[in-house]
This record gives C-alpha cells, structure tokens and sequence, in this order.
C-alpha cells in the first residue's frame, strides 16, 4: 500500500468512528427518553390508583375532589406522546379509576348520576 491508501483508509475509518459516535449518542438519547417515559407512565398509574383507595374511605366531597384530580392530572398527550402505547395504558389505568371512584360515589350517596365524571365532579366538589 502507498501512503494515499493509507490516507484513503485513515480517512474512511475516522468517516466511521464519527457515524458509529452519532449513532451511539443518538440510541442513549433514545433510550434515556424511553425511560423517562415509563417512569412517568408508573407515576401517573401509582397516583390514579392511590386516589382510588383514597376515595373510599372519605366523605363525599373528598371522594368527588379526588375523582376531579384523576380526570385533570396531565391529560393524554402531556406527559405521554398522545396515542403512543404507554399513553394507551395510562389512559386505561385512568379511566379505571374513573369508574371506581364514580361506583364509589354513587355507593355512599345512593345516586346515579351516569357514568360522566364532570357530573359527579360538579355536583359534589366542594373545591370549585
């Protein structure tokens, strides 16, 4: 080999140390975002299901103001790409809830307001 094959092949490995770089930095972005998402994910799911529990063992318009924070806390598309997978099951784990604090408080109060949480939010929220 000749020294312009030298440069040539010095030249083309350097072309590829920078791209695998690139690359490398690119997919630890990737994955540091990935994380950051499920942790958001099991954040939001852990504080739908502790205003759950909650909500059974208060009076009426605690439950109802717990029943709002489930309904208001970040809403789809905030802390989860709207649509994405980890977006669908929080909204799942959301709507959950929803139901059980709607079944709650037509328990303690004998009423059936629908299955509408803003129903059940304005009629007996005490916080508005």
């Amino acid at each position: 080999m000749n020294n312009t094959s030298y440069k040539r092949a010095t030249m083309a490995l350097g072309i590829l140390c920078a791209l695998l770089l690139v690359f490398g930095g690119y997919c630890t972005i990737k994955f540091v975002l990935q994380v950051t998402h499920i942790a958001f994910a099991e954040e939001q799911v852990q504080i739908f299901e502790a205003m759950r529990l909650r909500a059974m063992d208060v009076p009426t318009s605690e439950a109802a103001s717990f029943l709002n924070y489930v309904v208001t806390y970040y809403p789809s598309g905030t802390k989860q790409e709207a649509g994405s997978k980890l977006d669908h099951i929080v909204e799942q784990a959301r709507a959950s809830a929803i139901r059980d604090i709607v079944a709650v408080l037509r328990n303690k109060t004998g009423e059936d307001l629908g299955d509408d949480p803003q129903r059940w939010i304005h009629k007996f929220n005490a916080k508005q």
